[in-house]
């Protein structure tokens, strides 16, 4: 039972139409037929007919389309063959579809208008359009990227996916970076673009006093990008992270000196995840700004036709030129434990066991991690930190290529006060309500002080401190005071 696929108009537009096809057999005993059918994950539709094929529109490039039929029998009791089954992919759309005249048009998806960003909170921000007139937008999504670029000069292919959104909805929030938002609108079916970018700026000084904790930077380490690596790699050539291929040289027939890439062998994969290598610990558990610092952009590794993989009515770019269909996104997780000391020092790397075939089994930490989130632009609590980066492409043709990668760690400043309180007659320790990060600084209101009264603030640290009260003979007196300790950090329990 074949299902084959053909390019219809539907609505005025094009879509697949799926059509699966079968045989009555011989013997004349076949009274109709159970057909079930299904699109992708879907629920099954069930009819029964003296058809011998099945015909559905609208499936979607990319969509599986699913058909069961059996044969139901003459007489009674009635007896059922069992079920034959048979699944078909939808094609891509082609980028050009036909007039009433039968003449080729290509089509031209337009982009929003008045694009506006209105800040809500230190957090978020929400981004407003007006729609393009004139036009059905039921079937078009607005992609909505952003390029750490303050001077307006970023470019879509190379700014970092945000969100998408349908573009019926003329709005999207989204995290409050410095820099330039960018939208496209796409069709869902066809994939087409707006050939052209609409974009807003915005570079908001930070007011608030923070203590920078860490600044990581994958890229700048010797030798670059010292993570694991699954499904990607450090390119020398491009000088970043990109997309691996699903073959090894040993696995190509021919000569080596055949291939037009040596690092891009076979079909690309789709996606990639490189893990940071290293833990951000606190040492206590704390609220941090974590901020990534991201520079990536598409990139065809070969433009030739020949060594393209996609057929070409899947091309999102004839020249290979501009790349869109990437995107890398940096993710964290977090845990209230301390790193746990897992190293097993077996091989040269204290991370995997290195086996007899040269495979690697990687030592997983028996730290206990939350679940993974996308970082942009975040406030989280945790002691233990870890992060990584995921790549995707929508074609094989294109790879992300990830040249700048880390991210930037802050604690905010804070203060601590306390009522009036008295010293006693000898030195007075005193624990603050949270312990800060570091040691701040502490100042001291006193009273009923005499002539050459005097205090002395000693041992502090990021727990407390201690405050000693004497006379102009160096007793020690009992007086009350008041305190304010000035740092950063609020250690949570």
């Amino acid at each position: 039972m074949p299902i084959e696929f053909q390019l219809i108009t539907k609505n005025g537009k094009l879509t697949n139409r799926g059509n699966a096809s079968w045989s009555r057999g011989d013997g004349g005993f076949t009274a109709s037929f159970d057909v079930r059918y299904r699109i992708d994950k879907g629920s099954f539709k069930k009819i029964n007919t003296t058809d011998t094929a099945l015909s559905v529109d609208g499936i979607k490039p990319g969509k599986t389309l699913e058909v069961q039929v059996r044969a139901v029998g003459i007489g009674f009791p009635v007896k059922k063959s069992a079920y034959v089954k048979a699944k078909g992919v939808a094609p891509a759309l082609p980028k050009k579809g036909k007039d009433k005249n039968d003449k080729p048009v290509e089509q031209i998806v337009p982009n929003v208008v008045n694009l506006s960003l209105n800040p809500i909170s230190e957090k978020q921000a929400i981004l407003t359009w007006n729609p393009p007139a004139n036009e059905k937008l039921e079937n078009l999504i607005a992609i909505i990227k952003h390029s750490d670029l303050t001077d307006g000069t970023g470019n879509f292919g190379n700014a970092t996916k945000l969100i998408q959104v349908p573009a019926l909805a003329n709005s999207a929030t989204v995290p409050l970076l410095n820099g330039e938002y960018i939208i496209k609108l796409q069709d869902q079916d066809t994939k087409v673009r707006s050939l052209t970018q609409i974009s807003v700026v915005i570079n908001i000084p930070d007011t608030l006093p923070n203590k920078l904790i860490e600044t990581r930077r994958e890229d700048t380490d010797t030798p670059p990008f010292q993570g694991e690596k699954n499904d990607c790699f450090y390119s020398d050539e491009y000088d970043g992270l990109v997309l691996d291929g699903d073959q090894t040289i040993d696995q190509i027939p021919g000569d080596i000196d055949d291939l037009s890439e040596i690092d891009f062998i076979g079909d690309r994969l789709l996606s990639g995840e490189y893990e940071f290598p290293a833990l951000l610990d606190l040492g206590g558990k704390f609220e941090l700004d974590l901020k990534r610092i991201m520079k990536s952009r598409g990139l065809y590794p070969s433009d030739l036709i020949d060594d393209r993989s996609e057929l070409v009515d899947s091309w999102s770019d004839w020249d290979g030129t501009s790349a869109e269909d990437t995107s890398a996104e940096i993710y964290f997780r977090a845990s209230d434990e301390a790193p746990a000391a897992d190293d097993i020092l077996l091989e040269a790397s204290p991370d995997f066991f290195l086996l007899e075939d040269d495979s690697k089994l990687l030592q997983e930490s028996s730290t206990s991690f939350g679940e993974w989130t996308r970082l942009t632009k975040s406030s989280f609590v945790g002691r233990t930190f870890q992060f990584k980066a995921e790549l995707e492409s929508e074609h094989p043709d294109q790879t992300p290529l990830v040249e700048n990668l880390g991210y930037r760690t802050t604690i905010r400043s804070r203060t601590e006060s306390s009522a009036t309180t008295a010293s006693g007659a000898g030195a007075k320790a005193v624990t603050f309500a949270n312990a800060f990060y570091e040691a701040p600084s502490v100042g001291i209101t006193a009273f009923n002080l005499a002539s050459g009264d005097y205090y002395e603030v000693t041992s502090v640290t990021r727990t407390g401190f201690t405050v000693h009260f004497k006379n102009s003979s160096n007793s020690s007196i009992d007086r009350n005071f008041q305190y304010i300790a000035a740092g950063y950090g609020s250690e949570q329990t």
